[in-house]
C-alpha cells in the first residue's frame, strides 16, 4: 500500500512521536505526582535529576547497544522502558518509587533521543531531502497529545497512572511493529568513516562548542516550562490542575506548528538570523510568564515561548552536521550530550531557589538563559567559514 520511503518516514516520525508523548505526560500531571509521593519541591528537584542524568546514561549506552544489538532493536528497547517507567511513576507513593520510575523514564528517552536523531539523518541521506524540521515536529506532537490527556484526566480527577496506561497499549503497537520499518546504519560506512577521522585528533570546531551551549541553554528553557510549568501555575498563579495541565500541551501546539514551516522559515529568514530574533521572543515570552498577571497571562507567555523555540534545536541539528573535521553522528551526540547535561544541572538548582525563596524568583534564571542564548547566536555568523555549506543559508 505504502512505499518504503513512506513507511520509513512514518515510522521515523513515530519514533519522535513517543518520546514527546512520554516526556508530556509526566510533566503535565506534574502536580498530581508530587501530591501523590508527598515530596517537596526540593526532592522534586532531585527527582528530575535523577531523570536528567539517566538520559545522559541512556545517550552514553546508545552506541554500544546499538553494536550489540543494532539499531531497530535499541530503539524498540528504549520507548519500551519509557512506558514501563510511566507505570512505576504512577504507582510511585514515595520519594524512592517516584525517582526509580524517572530513572528508568530517562534512560529510555536517552537511549530513544541519541537514535531517533540519527534515524532522522539517515532518511535525510538516504532520500535526498530536508525533514529534519518535520521530524521534531511529531515530538511537539507527542507533547501536545500527551498533555491533552493528561489535562482531560486531571478534569475527571483520575489518577497520574490512568492518564499514563491510556496510552501504553498503541505506544506497545508502535514499538514491536514500527521499528520493523526503521534503517539500519550501514556498518562499512561508518566504519570507514571513523578509521578517516581516527587517523589523526581533533579538536572539536569552537562553532560546534557554541551550537552545544546554545543546545544546552535551549533544553534547559524548554525543561523549565515542562517540568515547573504546570507546578508555577498551580503554586504561583493559584490555577487549577486541570488549567495547569495545559502548559506544555500549548507550548508544545505552539512548536508543532511552527516547525511543520521550519524549514521554510530558515531559507526566507536565514539561519543565523532567525536564532537572535527567536532568543529574544523567547525572553519576552517568559517576562509574560513571570508579570504579576493572571493564568491567562502565563499561559500566553508559554505560547510565545514556544514560538520562538521551535526552529532553534532543528537549526542546531542541521549545521553542526555541516561541521567541518568532523562527522555528523559525532556532532549530533556531542550536541545531544551537552544538551542533556542541562538537565543534570538546572532543575535540582531550580528546586533548591524555589525551596528558600520561590518558584518565581527560580524561573527568573530562565531569562538569564535567554539573554545568554541571545549573545551566542550573535557570535555564530563570525565562525560559518567553519561549516561545510553547498549553498549559502542567507537568502
Amino acid at each position: 500500500m505504502f512505499s518504503e520511503a513512506v513507511k520509513n518516514k512514518l515510522s521515523c516520525a513515530a519514533f519522535f512521536f513517543l518520546p514527546g508523548l512520554s516526556y508530556s505526560l509526566v510533566t503535565s500531571r506534574m502536580p498530581a505526582i508530587k501530591e501523590s509521593a508527598q515530596i517537596d519541591d526540593l526532592q522534586l528537584g532531585i527527582a528530575l535529576f535523577c531523570l536528567g542524568i539517566a538520559g545522559c546514561i541512556g545517550l552514553f549506552f546508545s552506541s554500544r547497544l546499538v553494536r550489540l544489538l543494532k539499531d531497530r532493536p535499541t530503539i524498540a528497547a528504549g520507548a519500551s522502558l519509557s512506558t514501563i517507567g510511566l507505570v512505576i511513576a504512577g504507582y510511585a507513593n514515595s520519594f524512592a518509587s517516584l525517582v526509580s520510575g524517572f530513572a528508568v523514564i530517562g534512560f529510555g528517552i536517552g537511549l530513544t533521543d541519541a537514535l531517533m536523531n540519527a534515524q532522522g539523518m539517515f532518511y535525510e541521506r538516504r532520500y535526498k531531502t530536508r525533514s529534519m524540521n518535520l521530524f521534531h515536529a511529531f515530538f511537539s506532537l507527542g507533547g501536545i497529545v500527551g498533555s491533552l490527556t493528561a489535562s482531560f484526566c486531571a478534569y475527571l480527577d483520575l489518577s497520574p497512572l490512568f492518564s499514563f496506561l491510556v496510552l501504553v497499549v498503541p505506544w506497545t503497537v508502535v514499538c514491536l511493529f514500527g521499528c520493523r520499518y526503521l534503517q539500519e546504519e550501514d556498518r562499512q560506512v561508518a566504519s570507514s568513516e571513523t578509521s578517516r577521522v581516527n587517523t589523526t585528533k581533533r579538536a572539536y570546531p569552537l562553532i560546534l562548542i557554541c551550537f552545544g551551549l546554545l543546545s544546552w541553554l535551549d533544553y534547559d528553557i524548554e525543561g523549565s516550562v515542562a517540568e515547573w510549568g504546570s507546578v508555577y501555575m498551580v503554586s504561583s498563579k493559584e490555577s487549577d490542575q486541570a488549567v495547569a495541565a495545559l502548559v506544555y500541551g500549548l507550548f508544545s501546539g505552539t512548536i508543532f506548528i511552527v516547525r511543520l514551516f521550519g524549514d521554510k522559515l530558515r531559507e526566507s529568514v536565514g539561519d543565523f538570523r532567525l536564532l537572535p530574533i527567536c532568543s529574544l521572543i523567547v525572553f519576552c515570552g517568559m517576562s509574560f510568564v513571570l508579570s504579576p498577571a493572571g493564568p491567562a497571562t502565563a499561559l500566553c507567555g508559554y505560547v510565545v515561548m514556544g514560538l520562538g523555540l521551535a526552529p532553534v534545536v532543528p537549526t542546531i541539528f542541521s549545521l553542526a552536521g555541516k561541521c567541518k573535521g568532523i562527522t555528523a553522528s559525532e556532532a549530533s551526540s556531542f550536541i545531544a550530550i551537552v544538551a542533556y547535561g542541562g538537565l543534570l544541572v538546572v532543575p535540582p538548582t531550580l528546586g533548591w531557589i524555589a525551596s528558600h525563596s520561590s518558584l518565581g524568583t527560580a524561573l527568573c534564571l530562565v531569562l538569564v538563559f535567554c539573554a545568554l542564548a541571545f549573545v551566542i547566536s550573535l557570535i555564530l555568523p563570525h565562525l560559518k567559514d567553519q561549516l561545510n555549506l553547498s549553498g549559502s543559508l542567507e537568502p
